[in-house]
């Protein structure tokens, strides 16, 4: 960057209850699958005649699968965990900052995927959870990275938590131009064949 210009201060914000930290530890602490991440690519959607990048959702570590059989039961499901996961981040992703039209006034679509609880306590960080304080000084954005890495709690070869390692990156286009980066962990817990966002511990920063 030129040696006028300064990055912003990252903003960060949790929302992690003692399930949210449990989960955290069991997923980050053990693999008993393949250590080379697995990719379930889709394409892109069409956005105010902009594309917008899907996310690349990656398998990260697998904890609980201890034994051959449940190594075997976890691969069975290991496409489905990956895309109903990804599904739930990415309604946050797009949603919040790089799904939508700008300029806007609000996010209404970017928290659909999160529980109650977890919900309220992110409209409330709004300014850390959306793209809110740059809703009315851009035109649009585009995708530089965007990449989810899960990490799967299966005991038996059953997932019955997860972890989502996030990293966003977008520049803006408009009256303000600017390098956004939103970096941090979703804790989800799955409800019959959807995923929902319970806890999260997320930081925001950028770069004029």
């Amino acid at each position: 960057m030129p040696p006028s210009a300064r990055p912003s201060p990252p903003r960060r914000g949790a929302l992690a209850g003692g399930l949210a930290l449990l989960v955290a530890a069991l997923c980050g602490c053990s693999s008993s699958g393949s250590s080379t991440p697995k990719a379930d690519p889709s394409l892109g959607d069409q956005v105010g005649g902009a594309r917008v990048v899907a996310s690349q959702v990656v398998l990260g570590t697998v904890a609980g699968t201890v034994h051959q059989p449940g190594q075997r039961v976890f691969k069975k499901h290991r496409k489905a965990v990956l895309r109903e996961v990804g599904a739930a981040v990415d309604t946050w992703l797009d949603g919040g900052f790089v799904g939508v039209d700008y300029p806007r006034d609000s996010f209404d679509q970017a928290f659909t995927a999160f529980t109650g609880p977890a919900r309220s306590d992110a409209e409330k960080q709004k300014s850390l959870m959306t793209n809110w304080r740059l809703r009315s000084r851009i035109e649009e954005v585009t995708v530089r990275k965007r990449q989810v890495v899960v990490d799967v709690l299966a005991p038996r070869g059953h997932a019955v938590a997860a972890t989502a390692r996030v990293r966003l990156v977008f520049t803006t286009a408009g009256d303000t131009q600017r390098r956004v980066v939103v970096a941090g962990r979703l804790f989800l817990t799955p409800d019959g064949r959807s995923w929902h966002i319970f806890g999260y511990d997320v930081s925001q920063g950028g770069s004029r």
